[in-house]
C-alpha cells in the first residue's frame, strides 16, 4: 500500500487537540445504564465516515463504509489518490480481505489480516462496540468516563484508549460522530458522517 506523508493527514488529525479531557459533572448512572442497554441491542447498522491512521511518521486515510449484521460485517476502505479499495468481510469465525489488486486473503480474525497485508491492525471486535459508544462486553476495562448525560466519553480497553470527542443525533439516537483511539503503536481517528440503524 502506498503511504501518504503524514503532513497530508494534518488537517484530519488536527482535531486530536480535542483529546484533552475536561472535568466532568457527576454522571447520571441510570441514564448511562439505559443508554448502554439501548445501544447494546443495536446489532444491525451501517455507517459512513472518514478514517485516518498514523503509525510513527507514516499515515494513511480512507473513506469508510461499514455494514454490521449481528456477527457478520463488511468494511470497505476507499483510499484517495487512486490507491484503490480494500474490503474486509467476515464474522466471528473467519474473515477475508480483498485488496486493491483484487487479491483475496483469509484468516481467523481481522487483526491478523490487516497486520499482514496493510501493516497495521485495529481491534475490529472492540471497535464495533466503541463506535456505538459502549465498552466491549466481557473484556476488562479501565478508566471509564461518563458525561453528565450518561454517555461514554473515555475508556481504556484491550490496550487502547478510546475518546469520544463528539456525539451527534442520528434519527433520534445519540451516537458518536468523532472518535480518537490510540495504543502504543497507532493513532486512529474516525469521523462518522452518517449512521443508519437497520430493522
Amino acid at each position: 500500500m502506498k503511504i501518504i506523508p503524514v503532513l497530508i493527514l494534518a488537517a484530519v488529525l488536527a482535531g486530536c487537540a480535542d483529546f484533552q479531557l475536561t472535568p466532568q459533572q457527576q454522571p447520571d448512572k441510570s441514564a448511562w445504564d439505559l443508554h448502554r442497554a439501548a445501544l447494546s441491542s443495536l446489532e444491525r447498522w451501517s455507517i459512513t465516515g472518514h478514517l485516518a491512521i498514523q503509525s510513527g511518521q507514516e499515515g494513511w486515510d480512507a473513506t469508510l463504509h461499514w455494514d454490521q449484521d449481528n456477527e457478520s460485517y463488511t468494511m470497505r476502505l476507499i483510499a484517495p489518490l487512486g490507491q484503490g479499495t480494500y474490503q474486509l468481510y467476515g464474522n466471528s469465525h473467519e474473515v477475508s480481505l480483498v485488496t486493491a489488486e483484487n487479491k483475496i486473503y483469509q484468516a481467523d480474525n481481522p487483526e491478523i489480516l490487516l497486520q499482514q497485508n496493510l501493516g497495521w491492525s485495529v481491534p475490529v471486535s472492540g471497535l464495533k462496540y466503541w463506535i456505538k459508544g459502549i465498552p466491549e462486553p466481557g473484556v476488562n476495562m479501565e478508566n471509564l468516563v461518563i458525561d453528565k448525560n450518561g454517555r461514554m466519553t473515555d475508556l481504556q480497553q484491550s490496550g487502547w484508549r478510546i475518546s469520544i470527542l463528539r456525539y451527534s443525533d442520528f434519527n433520534g439516537t445519540q451516537l458518536p460522530s468523532k472518535l480518537f483511539m490510540q495504543n502504543d503503536h497507532l493513532k486512529l481517528r474516525l469521523v462518522v458522517l452518517d449512521w443508519k440503524a437497520k430493522a
